[in-house]
């Protein structure tokens, strides 16, 4: 396609997506779903609820007069930030959370011959989570870690996308205490028969695993260290160092841990100066007390991968390369911190905080759909999409696509922002720096 048409594809994009929210999107269904509408609303139809914060996430930093005042743009009505406190509850979360997954449903997917080794899976499956720091009042609602003086605050979000079409998932906040282990099973909600799963070590979990084969779907993981291997034929542990001093490389079926599930296990060297920084590392942070032992430190020359995708489908040197697919879920959260301004929230209380991160989280999936969307249609060229350099152009031009979002001119929208938001609110406790500067003249 001609590079010069691209700007026409994203606009054609927000405007699809204005649309779709408009007269598509039951959001009163979704909203009654999740709990955050009881009855039918008075006043804001819910459409035009998700069209201003989906348009709204496009700014660096929110405030609920701010964002009461584009609901009330975007619905051509009046609303104060008072009625949104009052609205706003936990099932803010959930509702946003399905109005993204059902907002940005599934791309057309590339050509079956452009899959390559990734044909025989219905989608391929991305989880991870990110962390950001949170003030400290806020440790009861999302509690961090804790010392003997002080309980600190932390947001844990855990994301599911589907690399293949491009389509979120899942999207939930935490505390730091909910890790990864206790967020495993997450993906039993959205996972099928066909699926392919691709996790870090984080989410390394045996039942997991079990449950992920039990349902027909596939799997991706590197594999803890300190595992017992067992030996299929005898059912007797497996003495993995001495069978890596013997061969170079390893793709055999083994049991894992005392649950003994059958997996295939691959082996593969690291390069040594890689290897060596690892065992460094491990020794540094270990100290005397927590010292890595001799069989860690040689398993940290290898990489060490479990799957239940048979050879008959992958050789090991394409499991490796799938897995490094799954980097692509971490160059997706660099893009939401480094360029769209995700971490700028507004913590005074935790209603508000849920309200602003979701909102966030709606325009980070969103440019993520349009690096997805563009990439397809740049499918056959030799020119590919950079989700970090488009992050950054959409980011610096967010007043635009906010402008597009609401379907007025950027004109419109620079003067509503100056009539609306410009003058001091209204105090009866202090006087604002006008007001005492005008008193000096009086005697």
């Amino acid at each position: 396609m001609r590079l010069k048409s691209l700007h026409h594809v994203l606009a054609n994009e927000f405007q699809s997506l204005r649309l779709q929210l408009k007269h598509e999107l039951d959001a009163d269904a979704l909203a009654r779903q999740s709990g955050f509408l009881r009855r039918s609303p008075r006043k804001i139809p819910m459409a035009d609820f998700l069209v201003a914060l989906l348009a709204l996430a496009a700014e660096s930093f929110l405030t609920l007069e701010r964002v009461a005042s584009i609901i009330a743009l975007a619905a051509h009505l009046s609303y104060s930030k008072q009625a949104l406190h009052k609205r706003l509850s936990p099932a803010i979360e959930r509702f946003v959370a399905q109005a993204a997954t059902a907002l940005f449903g599934k791309l057309p997917e590339a050509q079956g011959h452009l899959r390559g080794w990734l044909q025989p899976f219905r989608r391929v499956l991305l989880h991870d989570s990110t962390i950001e720091t949170l003030p400290e009042h806020l440790a009861k609602v999302f509690p961090g870690t804790r010392n003997q003086r002080k309980s600190y605050a932390a947001l844990k979000i855990q994301f599911i996308t589907d690399l293949l079409s491009g389509q979120p998932l899942h999207l939930s906040l935490s505390g730091f205490t909910r890790n990864d282990q206790a967020a495993a099973r997450d993906i039993l909600e959205i996972v099928g028969p066909g699926d392919l799963i691709l996790r870090d070590l984080g989410y390394f979990v045996l039942r997991a695993f079990q449950w992920i084969t039990e349902v027909g779907a596939f799997f991706v993981s590197r594999c803890r260290t300190d595992m017992t291997f067992y030996e299929p034929r005898t059912g007797q542990p497996l003495d993995l160092v001495a069978e890596l001093r013997r061969c170079p490389h390893l793709d055999r079926q083994v049991w894992l841990g005392a649950q003994k599930l059958p997996v295939r296990l691959i082996a593969l060297p690291l390069p040594h100066e890689l290897a060596n920084q690892q065992r460094s590392k491990a020794k540094k942070h270990g100290g005397r007390l927590a010292a890595p032992s001799a069989r860690r430190l040689f398993l940290m020359g290898w990489t060490l991968l479990i799957t239940n995708v048979p050879r008959s489908v992958w050789p090991a040197r394409i499991v490796r390369t799938i897995y490094r697919l799954r980097w692509r879920i971490e160059m997706i959260f660099k893009a939401w911190k480094s360029h769209l301004g995700f971490g700028d929230f507004h913590c005074r209380s935790a209603k508000v905080l849920r309200l602003m991160v979701m909102t966030k989280l709606l325009f980070c999936v969103l440019v993520y759909r349009c690096c997805q969307t563009l990439e397809l249609l740049c499918a056959q060229s030799d020119r590919h999409i950079s989700l970090q350099r488009l992050a950054r152009i959409i980011g610096a031009f967010a007043g635009l696509v906010q402008a597009k979002l609401l379907g007025i001119l950027p004109q419109r929208l620079w003067e509503y922002s100056l009539e609306t938001h410009i003058f001091y609110e209204q105090r009866s406790d202090r006087q604002n720096f006008s007001q005492l500067f005008a008193n000096l003249g009086v005697k």
